[in-house]
């Protein structure tokens, strides 16, 4: 399914489920389907709404656009939920969706039941990966295109010692869908890529958030480690942290049992 967004572009999504509402979004690179365990759970209860960011998936491109900020994704999760006339919902997002679901709870609380923030991070990337990253980025806009080489440099990146050791079907499709990605999506990717590893930290802000918050990492995963959620956890009051054994950055695929539990403990709080 679709939702228009203005300036004729729209974003897929996809609903499972009926009950109170659960908005959730995806990683950088990958798409909603990288839910797929976890909205057949937790659609038992609630309805599960998965998006598509731009360019990423099903939905449409940005167009000429070079950064696409934090604030701006944000505000489109809002958007879309006021596209399908929901006025209160519980949130949950992995890596840059757990980026905007900080932002959400900050700017939006009275939108959110709670935010689910997985394998993330609110504050700056560290100027080391940060000029990897946008080094990766310069050379995907330049040759329009990730090369086999480079994508061997990244999939490594999303998953657990063992995943990367046996490069099995998590690793695979991963890889083969980051050269399938198509010259027309490269620059949107690329805005997206750089909004998200140019952002600015809002760990002191997130202290002020009010709604209930949990954190959940792989206690494998890479470029955000358990550290990091451990520290946001720290600052943010009453929030909850859950560790997902034998999992690397994409732990909804690679552990779903145990990343089901951990929803499942934390929704039956609230």
């Amino acid at each position: 399914m679709y939702v228009e967004m203005g300036a004729g572009r729209r974003l897929c999504y996809e609903i499972e489920g009926e009950g109170y509402p659960i908005i959730l979004v995806h990683s950088y690179l990958w798409d909603k389907d990288m839910w797929k365990p976890q909205r057949e759970e937790l659609s038992k209860n609630y309805k599960c709404i998965s998006i598509d960011l731009w360019a990423h998936g099903e939905s449409d491109i940005l167009g000429d656009v070079k950064e696409y900020s934090m604030e701006n994704l944000a505000k489109d999760v809002i958007a879309f939920a006021d596209k399908l006339g929901i006025r209160q919902f519980i949130y949950a997002g992995l890596s840059v969706g757990g980026m905007i679901g900080a932002h959400l709870a900050l700017k939006y609380p009275e939108r959110l039941k709670a935010s689910i923030i997985m394998e993330s991070y609110s504050g700056a990337e560290p100027q080391e990966t940060k000029a990897i990253y946008f080094g990766m980025l310069d050379m995907i806009e330049n040759i329009k295109q990730i090369p086999e080489q480079l994508a061997d440099q990244i999939a490594p990146i999303f998953f657990s010692k063992q995943e990367n050791i046996n490069k099995g079907e998590l690793y695979t499709k991963f890889k083969r869908s980051l050269l399938d990605i198509s010259e027309d999506r490269i620059q949107s990717v690329v805005a997206l890529g750089r909004g998200i590893f140019g952002r600015n930290s809002i760990l002191e802000e997130i202290k002020g958030i009010k709604i209930p918050v949990c954190f959940i990492v792989g206690d494998e995963d890479i470029p955000r480690p358990v550290s990091e959620s451990q520290e946001m956890a720290a600052l943010v009051k009453g929030s909850s942290l859950y560790i997902i054994p034998k999992a690397g950055h994409i732990s909804t695929l690679e552990n779903p049992e145990d990343v089901n539990r951990a929803l499942n403990d934390f929704l039956e709080k609230l």
